[in-house]
């Protein structure tokens, strides 16, 4: 009886799931037809003259997160259609004056827009059960898609200038370069004798985003492509020493520093970076060898000359970096650092000059020859000093002190007094 009762248990369950499954197959095919009829939907929308392009847009967007029809090409098609309908519409706008327009939802359609091609014509790439693919969304709209790449870098420079929005510049201005990733493109980026110009031009706006989010990681992603632009170029390649610098990478930050040099052989920033580096860390010896390869590659730059004079400084070896000084100023007749600090030595020297005659007795005959050697260093220093004013007449910390020194080693009681007003008048005088 009991083996009976389990045989009928069994035939009724196994009538149940046969019935289940015939249901549930019904339904799919059901909710199949009714999400197609969904994009066919947005498609008449989309088509019509009377045509409601929100609601299309409303409809597909239904498509795309609907699981029957998320991965049809044709729903991501009539998407990109429908996104770009949106995008042109408000675009149209900006062309006159006085007309108000959504720039937020432009370029959020124009991403949009994008993404819904890519994603549409990659579905197309995967053959079908005849093992055959389709270029027909890439046929139709990525000449007009190229078209409008360049809005994308509009689109982040409204976020950036506008709206100070880095994050979101910077998802625009990389979409410009992801955008140019997609096979669809790929024709026409040989073609256009101006991408790669325009690549390595548009390259400072994500790295500059990038920095000013503080996101360094993401400052290195463009930033040497963008150190090949002419304009830019400079700007790039210090945010990429900088990036390394805040990530604490130190070996990529001192050879970024070193290519810099090679790179921008007129700009002092790399240089003066890898100097600091240096002297903080106490590795002098490799500031030598790194100041005189500096000189052998180009013994007619003044900064070169320069450094090594303040390198000889540091070392307390005036002398030295008095003859380096005076190479630099030869080479440059405007290096105001150069002429600052070669008067400075000329003061240390003398300093050291009576410290040395520490011994002499004031009264002797002796001393008044002391102070005349004393005297011929200040002599030096200071015609240095008036060159200094000349050069940068406003800014007194630079001279002021220094010659207010000099005029009274030399007793020059006019000038004295009249740097001394100065002094006073800009609250320097002590």
């Amino acid at each position: 009886m009991k083996r009976v009762l389990f045989t009928l248990v069994s035939v009724v369950l196994l009538s149940c799931a046969s019935s289940y499954a015939q249901s549930t197959d019904k339904e799919v095919k059901k909710a199949i037809k009714a999400a197609q009829q969904v994009v066919k939907d947005a498609k008449g929308q989309l088509s019509s003259e009377t045509g409601n392009i929100n609601q299309a847009k409303k409809l597909i967007e239904q498509a795309l997160n609907n699981e029957y029809t998320k991965n049809d090409a044709e729903t991501w098609g009539v998407a990109g259609e429908i996104y770009m309908k949106l995008y042109k519409e408000e675009n149209n706008k900006t062309y006159f004056e006085g007309r108000e327009y959504d720039t937020v939802a432009m370029y959020n359609n124009l991403i949009k827009m994008f993404e819904c091609f890519n994603h549409c014509d990659s579905l197309e790439q995967i053959p079908n059960e005849k093992g055959r693919t389709s270029t027909a969304c890439r046929d139709k709209f990525a000449s007009e898609l190229d078209a409008n790449r360049t809005n994308l870098i509009s689109g982040g420079i409204f976020y950036y200038t506008r709206r100070r929005d880095y994050a979101k510049a910077y998802e625009i201005f990389s979409k410009y370069y992801e955008v140019s990733e997609m096979p669809m493109f790929q024709k026409f980026n040989q073609e256009n004798e101006n991408y790669a110009k325009y690549a390595v031009e548009f390259a400072y706006f994500p790295t500059l985003a990038a920095y000013n989010m503080g996101d360094y990681n993401k400052v290195l992603k463009y930033c040497d492509l963008g150190a090949e632009d002419e304009e830019n170029g400079k700007a790039c390649y210090q945010f990429k020493c900088m990036a390394y610098e805040n990530l604490k990478d130190t070996v990529n930050w001192i050879n970024s520093l070193k290519e810099g040099i090679e790179k921008f052989p007129t700009e002092d920033y790399y240089s003066l970076r890898l100097l600091t580096y240096y002297d903080q860390s106490d590795k002098l010896d490799e500031m030598e060898s790194f100041v005189d390869e500096m000189l052998k590659k180009n013994p007619d730059k003044a900064y070169n000359h320069y450094v090594k004079g303040y390198l000889k400084q540091n070392q307390k070896n005036y002398l030295e970096a008095i003859d380096s000084y005076e190479r630099a100023r030869s080479k440059d007749s405007t290096l105001v650092e150069a002429y600052i600090n070669e008067g400075l030595c000329y003061m240390f020297e003398a300093n050291n000059y009576m410290d040395s005659q520490s011994n002499v007795k004031y009264n002797s005959p002796a001393y008044k020859k002391v102070l005349e050697t004393e005297k011929s260093y200040y002599e030096k220093a200071l015609p240095l000093y008036e060159k200094v004013r000349e050069l940068a007449p406003d800014d007194t910390k630079k001279w002021g002190q220094q010659l207010y020194s000099i005029y009274y080693k030399l007793n020059m009681a006019k000038e004295l007094n009249k740097i001394e007003a100065i002094l006073k008048a800009e609250g320097l005088f002590e």
